[in-house]
């Protein structure tokens, strides 16, 4: 009973403290914003699918706390239903620059549902057994490949309409206004007009669907100030196909990629300091120029030239909250994903292990742990190697291949610390309670 006081208490201030994230994380005006078309509207606008995720994953934590709080089901599924309610509501009315709609109603009550589900049903997923934790350890191991797959996937290709325009300089919701001088915009060697429509007979859209093409600008930096804005763009209805953009004084580059069509983010790549004019250091002009070479996206800037491999392991760019210009340091933050992705199946993995051992003793032997350790052996030849070959991606490098290993080895060497604490708990539970209680309050 004092075990599961504690954990009431500990739950009930974790739903305080979440709730206070997820109420400051929404209720905050925000200086500008992009209108939702129509409240009814479902994973609408140009990232419609990163919006219904990002709000999925902010509600788990929130239906996590309340169940732990609660213990029950639909009490703590009716209160993430109540507060995404009263949040919309706010936002309709009352938040400037905030939007409502029946999209993030929907992912957030489904992601605080998600989140109820998992803290009642911890003591299986922390603790699972025989055939429960050879199939979570095949699970794990089928989610690693499968967002590994995703990730692959989306460095495909995008859907080129035929119809594109072009825009030198334009105006864009979240950019400011470009300072400096376009002198001249060219894909593959065609000049691109400054005109909304070029003409068919340029090939734009050609182009821009194969594997391999190249775009360049030349900027004049005269009177150029560091800020956020587009320097020239090609585009359809919808959303932008190819981008080359100011970040202060770095130069970036974002094609559109599978991705984008399903209305996640597409990779972006910077050229450092590119039009510094720091102690007059920027020539008069930069030439700036972004490239799409198989498996590569390459951006370059007089001698200078960042190169980024369109691999499994950057999948993390796509369901980023934030815009990103992938940083030179994004090894780390794929070797980091690349763990946490692969650190369930070697959780689930050590469990097998455990239960197999258990059932020797008893004299009835598995070998279940065979079965777990195959799968996530091929989930990593598919996710790593075999789809990235097959959808024109980079395949995984020695340290992809090294980061998603050591993931699954922490993971194994955590669940074993957790059978061996669980090992220690009974004997503070009977020091604990030595002190016999007395029912008749005499």
């Amino acid at each position: 009973m004092n075990q599961g006081i504690r954990r009431n208490r500990a739950g009930v201030v974790l739903s305080a403290l979440v709730l206070a994230i997820v109420l400051a994380a929404t209720l905050i005006p925000a200086s500008a914003s992009t209108p939702t078309a129509d409240f009814w509207c479902v994973a609408c606008g140009e990232f419609g699918g990163l919006d219904v995720s990002n709000n999925i994953v902010m509600f788990v934590p929130l239906g996590f706390a309340f169940a732990l709080a609660t213990g029950r089901r639909w009490r703590s599924v009716i209160a993430c239903v109540a507060v995404t309610t009263f949040v919309e509501s706010m936002q309709i009315r009352v938040v400037q620059g905030r939007d409502a709609s029946l999209s993030d109603l929907l992912a957030n009550s489904l992601g605080g549902m998600i989140g109820v589900e998992l803290a009642l049903r911890r003591a299986l997923l922390l603790r699972p057994r025989g055939r429960a934790a050879t199939a979570l350890a095949v699970a794990g191991a089928g989610a690693f490949g499968f967002v590994m797959t995703l990730g692959s996937l989306g460095f495909r290709t995008a859907a080129i309409p035929q119809s594109v325009w072009v825009q030198w300089t334009p105006d864009r919701a979240g950019f400011e206004p470009f300072t400096g001088e376009l002198l001249d915009f060219n894909l593959e060697g065609i000049d691109l007009p400054r005109g909304f429509y070029p003409p068919k007979s340029l090939g734009v859209d050609r182009v821009l669907r194969g594997s391999t093409w190249h775009a360049a600008v030349t900027v004049g930096t005269n009177g150029l100030r560091p800020r956020r804005a587009v320097i020239a763009r090609i585009a359809e209805e919808f959303t932008v196909l190819l981008s080359i953009e100011q970040y202060g004084w770095d130069l970036a580059c974002q094609q559109k990629t599978r991705s984008g069509d399903m209305r996640f983010r597409s990779p972006k790549i910077a050229v450092r300091d590119a039009v510094s004019t720091a102690a007059g250091s920027a020539p008069a002009r930069v030439r700036f120029t972004c490239s799409r070479q198989g498996d590569l996206l390459v951006a370059s800037a007089g001698d200078r030239q960042e190169v980024l491999r369109l691999s499994p392991s950057l999948g993390w760019v796509f369901v980023s909250p934030i815009t990103i210009t992938v940083p030179s340091y994004y090894v780390l933050v794929s070797a980091i994903w690349l763990a946490a992705l692969a650190f369930p199946a070697g959780y689930w993995i050590r469990c097998v292990a455990e239960s197999d051992v258990a059932a020797a003793q008893s004299g009835h032997p598995r070998r279940a742990r065979y079965v777990a350790i195959g799968a996530f052996a091929v989930a990593l030849c598919i996710g790593l190697l075999v789809v990235p070959w097959l959808a024109g991606a980079a395949p995984g490098s020695w340290w992809e291949w090294t980061s998603a290993v050591v993931g699954a080895v922490v993971g194994s060497v955590s669940a074993r610390l957790r059978a061996w604490w669980e090992a220690r708990l009974p004997i503070h539970r009977r020091s604990a309670t030595a002190t016999p209680v007395s029912d008749t309050g005499g």
